[in-house]
Parts: structure tokens; sequence; C-alpha cells
């Protein structure tokens, strides 16, 4: 694909009737973290020796003032300023300052807690956005993150986000940061590093992309950033609806821990589909077999493409012999299945994650009807997922039958519970389906799981 340059923050899309062009926001440089200031007295945060350390990450008033310089409403600089500043209070937005020298309005979000070496971590989530936007909604706004470790009776900061934040305020791409960081484990970017790689969608007019947000936590650069993307990485595309000529690619992707560049893992990125390779839109369409593999490499600043062959696991490429790849990737018996996967899933859609790329991981167990891989660091909703069981046609794990399609998703968690918070969050009764949602969305009920019973949602083939 042909695509101008990456560099990643906003994403501008410019879309044209058949082929999109996007041009990436860079921002600030990311390498320049948010300015720490100096905190006002309070009694659960302090400055010391160079350090910043707080007794409760729970105060989110004493987070703020320590973390940023409040404005005080007796000092704005202007009329509109104090106007929005007002507005602000009524608001979700209570914290206020300047950024820069824009009048910005802040709300404390949550907190996530992982480990690191066996030592915990707490990553404090603050949002933030201009204070002139008329809906003070946080959908609109970017993410700043504060990590923090124990230390002694408290905690202190250790690494964060450039002040610009995470996510630059378009209402989906902040929606999907968010959920991803709240919702799944940070992955081992490097032998020393961790992060996130978030599934970003963006288009409009018939085209649609779905571009990665890298983010690396470096705690002894003392940095949450992003990676740049100087070579184009669009990890699935498609045309849709009156556009044409028609294209439709998708992949998987696995960080390669046999080879680190810099101290961040090797991306491999596995495409399947179709694709337009046409250098720019004054030229025709030219849709070819978008079956490749790409090797991107990180230098120090950016992940660029390294190498590009063939797609040996693509059943377009390969389709006697693909199924052989099947297992190829041990995890133990887990399957790395992003977020945003499970939550398309209740809405019945499986998409390339669920549907194949699961498939080129070793299951934890085999049998002549089910693949079961076990997952780890998810939650949908809240609620943990620990299993994602999926139809085969043999103990091969053949899949080009009907029964392959068969998908099963497993929760930690009791039917009640789970349904509960689906209807809640889903407006769907999942355990009891009307006849016009059976088949369409996946059905809730019990299955054992690792000698217990445990909540599932079933989307099976009545007639494979």
């Amino acid at each position: 694909m042909k695509l101008n340059k990456l560099t990643l923050g906003i994403i501008a899309c410019t879309l044209g009737t058949s082929i999109y062009t996007y041009q990436l926001y860079a921002g600030k440089s990311p390498q320049a973290a948010m300015e720490v200031v100096n905190p006002q007295n309070t009694v659960s945060s302090e400055k010391k020796d160079n350090r910043v350390l707080v007794s409760n990450l729970n105060d989110a008033q004493a987070l703020f003032n320590i973390l940023y310089k409040p404005v005080d409403k007796n000092a704005l600089k202007n009329k509109e300023d104090l106007e929005n500043f007002n507005k602000a209070k009524n608001s979700n937005f209570k914290f206020i300052a300047y950024l820069v020298d824009v009048l910005s309005v802040y709300q404390y979000k949550n907190i996530k807690t992982y480990k690191n070496n066996g030592e915990e971590r707490y990553l404090v989530v603050f949002s933030h956005q201009e204070a002139t936007i008329s809906d003070l909604s946080d959908q609109s706004s970017s993410l700043d993150l504060f990590l923090f470790k124990k230390s002694g009776e408290g905690y202190e900061l250790i690494a964060q986000t450039e002040k610009e934040g995470l996510g630059n305020g378009m209402r989906e791409i902040f929606a999907q940061t968010y959920n991803n960081i709240m919702n799944t484990e940070p992955l081992d970017m490097g032998n020393k590093l961790k992060g996130f790689i978030i599934d970003l969608p963006y288009g409009g007019g018939g085209d649609e992309a779905h571009i990665p947000s890298i983010i690396v936590i470096d705690e002894e650069d003392k940095k949450i950033k992003n990676i740049n993307l100087n070579d184009e990485i669009v990890f699935s595309a498609q045309s849709w609806g009156d556009i044409n000529p028609k294209y439709n690619f998708s992949s998987f992707y696995v960080l390669n821990e046999q080879s680190e560049h810099k101290g961040i893992y090797d991306l491999e990125v596995f495409y399947e589909g179709e694709n337009d390779v046409r250098k720019s839109l004054e030229h025709p369409s030219k849709i070819v077999p978008y079956n490749i593999r790409k090797t991107y490499q990180f230098n120090g600043k950016s992940y660029e493409l390294v190498v590009e062959k063939t797609n040996s696991f693509s059943e377009s490429s390969n389709y006697d012999g693909y199924v052989r790849h099947f297992s190829t990737f041990d995890k133990d018996g887990y399957g790395p299945i992003p977020y945003g996967s499970i939550e398309k899933f209740t809405r019945g859609d499986i998409d390339y994650w669920l549907g194949r790329g699961i498939r080129f991981y070793k299951p934890a167990k085999k049998t002549e009807e089910f693949f079961t891989w076990k997952i780890k660091g998810v939650k949908l909703f809240g609620l943990d997922v620990v299993g994602v069981k999926r139809g085969v046609c043999d103990i091969s794990g053949e899949d080009r039958c009907g029964y392959a399609g068969d998908t099963i998703v497993i929760f930690n968690a009791s039917v009640d519970k789970v349904r509960n918070v689906l209807k809640k969050q889903t407006f769907i009764d999942h355990a009891k389906l009307s006849s016009d949602e059976k088949g369409k969305y996946p059905e809730l009920d019990t299955i054992e799981f690792e000698g217990k019973q445990r909540a599932a949602l079933f989307l099976i083939n009545e007639n494979p």
C-alpha cells in the first residue's frame, strides 16, 4: 500500500473516492515529557529531591495540584477564559490549568494496576481538553498517563506522558485508547519495556483503515511515549458502500521476542486480502492480492520496514498449506486477543484476529470439535475474559467447514453477573435473545472451563 509517510499522533484523513491518504499531526516531540510543576502545599503530596511523592492515589485534588499548575480564577487572562472557567466548574472537568497558553480543563479518570518484574505499578489517568469546547464531555479529550510505584508508605512518580497527552481530542480515538489501556495488561514491548499496541479506526465516506498507536512505557527514561511510524503501518483497510474499486485486507501481528533493536522487539505483521497499491490519487486504481509479511524494526526513534515477503500464513496465497501454520506461535496455551476483538464479538462480529489470527497460536487444549486458548489480562466492561474456543473440522485444526465458525468467549463470572453487565452496556439481553436476535448476537449460557462453571457467550452455527 502506498501511503504518505506516517508519524504517530493525530491523524487527519483525506479520503478520495477509492483510496485514502493519511497525514498525522506529529505534535511536539514525544521525547519531551510533561513538565512537573512546583506543587502547592498539600498534606498528601510533595516534591522532594526532584522526586514527586504522593500518599494517596485516590486524592484527585492533591494529585492535580502536584502534577499540574492549577489556575487561580482571579488571575485569568481574559473574559473568555473566565467564562470558560465558570462553565467548566459545572462539568465533569473540575480541574483547570493552562496548557502552554490555552486554558484547559482536566478530569481525574481512573487507576490501572499491573506488575513489572513482580513489582506493583499504578497508572493514574487524567483526561484534558480545551476549555472552549462547548460539549465538555471526556469523549473529545486527550489522555495524560502518570506511572507510580510504591515508595515507603506512599507512591513515587516514575514515568509520564508528554503534556499534549494521548488520543488528541478525537472522540473515537479517545474512547479506543482509554478502553484498551484500562482493559488490557501492558505487553512486553522489549526485554525491559512495557506498552500497548492499540488498533485505532480512521475513515469516512466509504473508506476505513485501522492504524496502530504504539505506546511504550520506559521507566529508565521516565517517559510514556508513542513510537513514531515513519513507514506506513496499517493493520486493516477496506472500501465499502458505493466506493469503487473494492479492496479489503486484514492482519494479525506478532512481537518477535527473539529479535530486539534499541530495546524494542521487532513487529511482524501478517496481511491477507486485496489492496489498492496505486501511488497517488492521480494514478488509476490498481487492486492486487495483498498477502504479505512485513517486518518492522525500531531504529531508536521509529519503526521502519526492513523486510517484506510473501505471507505463507495466508489462506489466499497458500490455500492447501496454510493450516500447517496453525499453532506456530507458542505462548503456553494463551492467545493474545486484543480488547477490540472481544468487544466486537458481543455484537456478533468475528474479526480477523478472533477468526483466524488466534489459530496461529498454540492452543491450551485440542479436541475434534474445538481448540481452546486461555486469555489473560483482558477485561470487557470490567469482566475478566479467561478463554476462547474456536470450532475445528477435526483434530488437525482444519477450519474450512461450517463447524469452524463456532466461537465461544468465556468469562470468569456467573451468568447472572455477565447478563446484567452486558444488558447495561450493550442494551441486549444475551441470555434471552429474541427470534430476530438469535444467530445475529452471541447467546449467554454456562460452560465448564478449567474445572469450574463459568459464563460464556456462544455464537454457534446451528446448520453447518
